[in-house]
């Protein structure tokens, strides 16, 4: 691993203390590496940040590290009175389990909780054997012995597997420098995060209310005139009331990117509607539909059947050109069939029964 120094700013000193170089006066106590236990001097110069080095051969820094932190963790948790753990448990739909519409990102959210482990654990030792395994540091169980916490310090090596499946509590802290060490005793706060990493902590699960998800819905009236509907309908009341005769309901967003390069919701329903028998014709999914300068649709063959040149003012039911764009078609059924491997899509007919 790649330092930014590898200056030791901290020793022990002839009573097994850890010492900072800061505070070191010109006395002849001596100091000791904290790993290899080989005696240390301190170097309070004009040039160079104040620091220990070793009388003879330096040893590695990643243990200098890991031994530093054992110790001055297990002090720190020793000497507070309080130690506030926060970790994320979770909050998630009340239908989670039975809604074909759920998912993790969107019915199920962390909900921070903490509590102070000094409540519940008495003190900390360093490098404890407890079943097939010594912990880093032990945090003793004030009644019930059978349950303590390891509180593993990774510098090169992260917790075992073994210990990670063993059911043992295990907070795993990351320290990659003797900063990290720092803002853990001079605080008394473990928050969960990259650096926090919990292990076999029982997490509870509570069922909430408040989960809704936007959708969107088209939405084929009975004149055969359709439409997109985005403000109303939620996963809670899409299926509530029904406005038209065909109807496809699915979460908001969910569907542009895959329907993207199919024009949308819009005329996926369309396209549904007409292959499932609810829309006999319609002018978007002709061949003949075209579109000019300015963006409206035109017929190519309005001179030819004698309809108006514009689509908007058709009435499809009476063209006899109709024709199929098949390419269209299939290019839409093939959006909403690739959506429909990952997610669900509500489809309702007015022959559906209820």
């Amino acid at each position: 691993m790649k330092y930014l120094h590898t200056y030791q700013h901290f020793a022990l000193n002839t009573d097994n203390c850890i010492v900072d170089i800061k505070n070191v006066d010109y006395s002849n106590e001596q100091y000791f590496c904290p790993y290899c236990h080989n005696e240390m001097i301190a170097k309070r110069g004009n040039i160079r940040q104040w620091h220990f080095a070793h009388k003879a051969d330096k040893c590695s820094y990643d243990k200098y590290l890991h031994s530093i932190a054992e110790i001055m963790i297990m002090n720190w948790f020793n000497q507070k009175e309080h130690i506030m753990l926060s970790m994320d448990n979770y909050e998630k739909c009340v239908k989670y389990d039975n809604c074909v519409f759920h998912d993790e990102k969107n019915c199920k959210r962390a909900k921070r909780v903490q509590f102070d482990l000094k409540t519940y654990y008495s003190r900390c030792i360093q490098e404890h054997r407890c079943k097939d395994f010594i912990a880093d540091l032990y945090c003793e169980n004030k009644t019930n012995p059978n349950l303590p916490i390891f509180i593993e310090v990774f510098v090169t090596h992260e917790c075992s597997q073994e210990k990670k499946k063993s059911g043992i509590r295990i907070i795993e802290l990351s320290i990659q420098s003797e900063e990290d060490i720092l803002d853990i005793v001079n605080s008394t706060n473990l928050n969960e995060c990259e650096k926090v990493k919990l292990y076999n902590f029982k997490r509870n699960e509570i069922l909430s209310e408040n989960f809704t998800r936007p959708f969107q819905k088209y939405i084929l009236h009975h004149t055969l005139k359709s439409y997109v509907e985005r403000d109303t309908f939620t996963c809670r009341n899409y299926n509530h009331h029904r406005k038209g005769i065909y109807e496809i309901s699915m979460p908001y967003d969910d569907c542009i990117p895959y329907f993207f390069n199919s024009g949308g919701l819009y005329t996926i329903g369309k396209v549904k509607a007409y292959l499932d028998g609810y829309l006999k014709k319609d002018c978007q999914l002709c061949k003949w539909q075209a579109e000019d300068m300015s963006g409206s649709k035109f017929c190519k063959l309005y001179k030819k059947c004698g309809n108006p040149k514009y689509c908007n003012d058709n009435d499809v039911s009476k063209c006899s050109m109709f024709r199929e764009n098949t390419q269209m078609i299939n290019d839409a059924i093939s959006d909403f069939n690739e959506y429909q491997k990952n997610d669900s899509v509500n489809i309702w007919n007015i022959d559906t029964s209820y």
